[in-house]
Protein backbone atom coordinates (compact mmCIF):
# COMPACT_ATOMS: atom_id res chain seq x y z
CA UNK A 1 0.00 0.00 0.00
CA UNK A 2 1.47 3.42 -1.11
CA UNK A 3 -0.08 6.32 0.26
CA UNK A 4 0.59 9.81 -0.35
CA UNK A 5 -1.43 13.60 -0.36
CA UNK A 6 -2.27 15.77 -3.06
CA UNK A 7 -0.31 18.53 -2.91
CA UNK A 8 -2.76 21.18 -4.27
CA UNK A 9 -6.13 19.84 -1.30
CA UNK A 10 -8.36 22.31 -3.54
CA UNK A 11 -8.57 19.17 -6.40
CA UNK A 12 -10.76 17.61 -3.69
CA UNK A 13 -13.37 19.96 -3.20
CA UNK A 14 -13.50 20.97 -6.83
CA UNK A 15 -13.95 17.00 -7.43
CA UNK A 16 -17.07 17.57 -4.99
CA UNK A 17 -18.49 19.76 -6.88
CA UNK A 18 -18.15 18.44 -10.54
CA UNK A 19 -20.44 15.30 -7.87
CA UNK A 20 -22.61 17.79 -7.04
CA UNK A 21 -23.34 19.75 -10.33
CA UNK A 22 -26.95 18.67 -11.10
CA UNK A 23 -25.74 18.68 -15.36
CA UNK A 24 -24.02 15.54 -14.13
CA UNK A 25 -26.79 13.55 -12.56
CA UNK A 26 -27.50 11.89 -15.54
CA UNK A 27 -24.31 10.00 -15.49
CA UNK A 28 -24.70 9.26 -11.52
CA UNK A 29 -25.92 5.48 -10.57
CA UNK A 30 -26.75 3.64 -7.36
CA UNK A 31 -23.19 1.60 -6.78
CA UNK A 32 -22.77 -1.37 -8.09
CA UNK A 33 -21.13 -4.82 -7.44
CA UNK A 34 -19.99 -7.90 -9.17
CA UNK A 35 -20.83 -11.06 -7.35
CA UNK A 36 -18.39 -14.33 -8.00
CA UNK A 37 -21.24 -16.17 -9.00
CA UNK A 38 -22.26 -14.31 -12.03
CA UNK A 39 -20.16 -11.51 -12.17
CA UNK A 40 -22.39 -9.03 -13.59
CA UNK A 41 -22.71 -5.88 -11.93
CA UNK A 42 -25.73 -4.75 -9.91
CA UNK A 43 -27.38 -3.40 -7.23
CA UNK A 44 -26.46 -5.09 -3.75
CA UNK A 45 -27.14 -2.21 -0.62
CA UNK A 46 -26.28 -5.34 1.28
CA UNK A 47 -22.90 -5.04 0.15
CA UNK A 48 -22.30 -1.59 -0.90
CA UNK A 49 -24.05 1.52 -0.99
CA UNK A 50 -23.19 4.70 -2.62
CA UNK A 51 -23.92 7.19 -5.26
CA UNK A 52 -20.89 6.82 -8.33
CA UNK A 53 -20.63 9.46 -10.60
CA UNK A 54 -18.95 7.74 -13.71
CA UNK A 55 -15.88 9.85 -15.37
CA UNK A 56 -14.86 8.50 -18.75
CA UNK A 57 -11.41 7.13 -19.00
CA UNK A 58 -10.97 9.31 -22.07
CA UNK A 59 -11.99 12.80 -20.33
CA UNK A 60 -9.34 15.18 -21.58
CA UNK A 61 -11.57 18.26 -21.37
CA UNK A 62 -12.08 18.82 -17.62
CA UNK A 63 -9.17 20.64 -16.36
CA UNK A 64 -9.84 19.71 -12.82
CA UNK A 65 -9.63 15.99 -13.93
CA UNK A 66 -6.52 16.81 -15.51
CA UNK A 67 -4.99 18.38 -12.15
CA UNK A 68 -6.08 14.97 -10.35
CA UNK A 69 -4.54 12.77 -12.96
CA UNK A 70 -1.63 14.69 -13.03
CA UNK A 71 -1.31 14.41 -9.06
CA UNK A 72 -2.12 10.83 -9.30
CA UNK A 73 0.64 10.39 -11.68
CA UNK A 74 3.06 11.42 -9.19
CA UNK A 75 1.72 8.95 -6.60
CA UNK A 76 2.16 6.53 -9.10
CA UNK A 77 5.91 7.54 -10.16
CA UNK A 78 6.34 7.20 -6.39
CA UNK A 79 4.92 3.87 -5.66
CA UNK A 80 7.67 2.18 -8.87
CA UNK A 81 10.16 4.10 -7.20
CA UNK A 82 9.07 2.18 -3.37
CA UNK A 83 8.88 -1.02 -4.82
CA UNK A 84 11.29 -1.08 -8.21
CA UNK A 85 12.02 -3.92 -9.78
CA UNK A 86 9.53 -6.04 -12.47
CA UNK A 87 6.50 -3.29 -12.81
CA UNK A 88 3.80 -3.02 -15.19
CA UNK A 89 3.53 0.29 -17.50
CA UNK A 90 -0.27 1.22 -16.68
CA UNK A 91 -2.58 3.76 -17.48
CA UNK A 92 -6.70 4.26 -16.40
CA UNK A 93 -8.79 2.55 -19.70
CA UNK A 94 -11.56 2.27 -17.83
CA UNK A 95 -14.05 4.34 -16.40
CA UNK A 96 -13.49 5.48 -13.34
CA UNK A 97 -15.96 6.79 -10.40
CA UNK A 98 -16.40 9.80 -7.78
CA UNK A 99 -18.84 8.14 -5.28
CA UNK A 100 -20.77 9.60 -2.43
CA UNK A 101 -21.82 7.74 0.61
CA UNK A 102 -24.29 8.49 3.20
CA UNK A 103 -24.15 8.39 6.87
CA UNK A 104 -24.42 4.94 7.25
CA UNK A 105 -23.24 3.68 3.94
CA UNK A 106 -20.03 2.31 2.33
CA UNK A 107 -18.61 -1.42 0.86
CA UNK A 108 -19.55 -3.36 3.88
CA UNK A 109 -17.87 -6.39 2.72
CA UNK A 110 -14.21 -7.80 2.29
CA UNK A 111 -13.51 -7.69 -1.01
CA UNK A 112 -10.89 -6.92 -4.04
CA UNK A 113 -10.75 -5.50 -7.26
CA UNK A 114 -10.45 -8.89 -9.16
CA UNK A 115 -13.73 -10.16 -8.88
CA UNK A 116 -14.41 -11.38 -12.61
CA UNK A 117 -12.07 -13.02 -15.50
CA UNK A 118 -12.87 -9.28 -17.12
CA UNK A 119 -10.86 -7.64 -14.54
CA UNK A 120 -7.52 -9.37 -15.30
CA UNK A 121 -6.56 -6.51 -16.96
CA UNK A 122 -6.34 -4.27 -13.81
CA UNK A 123 -3.03 -4.00 -12.03
CA UNK A 124 -3.56 -1.23 -9.43
CA UNK A 125 -6.26 0.86 -7.25
CA UNK A 126 -6.38 4.43 -6.78
CA UNK A 127 -8.75 5.93 -3.99
CA UNK A 128 -8.84 9.61 -2.87
CA UNK A 129 -10.73 10.80 0.18
CA UNK A 130 -12.33 13.72 -0.73
CA UNK A 131 -13.08 15.06 2.69
CA UNK A 132 -12.38 14.13 6.55
CA UNK A 133 -14.18 11.17 7.89
CA UNK A 134 -13.83 10.77 11.34
CA UNK A 135 -14.00 6.96 12.24
CA UNK A 136 -14.58 6.48 8.46
CA UNK A 137 -11.44 5.26 6.24
CA UNK A 138 -10.58 1.82 4.85
CA UNK A 139 -9.63 -0.96 6.41
CA UNK A 140 -7.05 -4.00 4.49
CA UNK A 141 -7.40 -7.33 6.45
CA UNK A 142 -3.91 -8.45 5.44
CA UNK A 143 -1.54 -6.11 5.96
CA UNK A 144 -4.02 -4.75 9.71
CA UNK A 145 -4.06 -1.11 8.15
CA UNK A 146 -6.59 0.72 8.89
CA UNK A 147 -6.62 4.45 6.69
CA UNK A 148 -8.23 7.39 8.34
CA UNK A 149 -10.49 9.26 5.89
CA UNK A 150 -8.46 12.50 5.66
CA UNK A 151 -8.77 14.77 2.26
CA UNK A 152 -6.84 14.85 0.47
CA UNK A 153 -5.06 11.43 1.09
CA UNK A 154 -4.56 9.58 -1.85
CA UNK A 155 -4.06 5.42 -2.00
CA UNK A 156 -2.50 3.27 -4.51
CA UNK A 157 -2.77 -0.98 -3.74
CA UNK A 158 -2.46 -3.95 -6.34
CA UNK A 159 -5.93 -5.05 -7.52
CA UNK A 160 -5.39 -9.11 -6.32
CA UNK A 161 -7.02 -10.89 -3.28
CA UNK A 162 -3.57 -10.06 -1.19
CA UNK A 163 -4.74 -6.62 -0.71
CA UNK A 164 -8.83 -7.56 0.32
CA UNK A 165 -9.90 -4.41 1.96
CA UNK A 166 -13.70 -2.89 3.04
CA UNK A 167 -14.89 0.13 4.01
CA UNK A 168 -14.94 2.01 7.66
CA UNK A 169 -18.43 2.95 8.01
CA UNK A 170 -19.24 6.18 9.73
CA UNK A 171 -22.62 6.61 11.10
CA UNK A 172 -22.43 10.90 11.27
CA UNK A 173 -20.60 11.71 8.32
CA UNK A 174 -20.83 11.88 4.65
CA UNK A 175 -17.99 10.45 2.38
CA UNK A 176 -16.55 11.37 -0.73
CA UNK A 177 -13.88 9.57 -2.74
CA UNK A 178 -12.28 8.93 -5.98
CA UNK A 179 -11.25 5.53 -6.88
CA UNK A 180 -10.94 3.78 -10.07
CA UNK A 181 -7.79 1.35 -11.68
CA UNK A 182 -4.43 0.99 -13.50
CA UNK A 183 -4.42 -1.71 -16.46
CA UNK A 184 -1.44 -3.24 -17.63
CA UNK A 185 -0.15 -1.78 -21.24
CA UNK A 186 3.60 -4.06 -20.97
CA UNK A 187 6.04 -5.51 -18.21
CA UNK A 188 8.85 -2.84 -18.31
CA UNK A 189 11.95 -3.68 -16.33
CA UNK A 190 13.30 -1.17 -13.99
CA UNK A 191 17.28 -0.93 -14.26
Amino acid sequence: IHTFNLKDINICDKLIDIFNDKKNDRFKHAGTIATAVNHKPHIGKEVKDSMDLMISATNQQNPIINLYLNELGVGLSEYYEKFGGYMADVEIKRDWNIQYYKPGGGFYKWHSEKSSPEKDDISLVFMTYLNDVPKGGTEFLYQKVELEAKKGLSVIWPAEFTHVHKGVISMTHEKYIATGWLSTTHLKREE
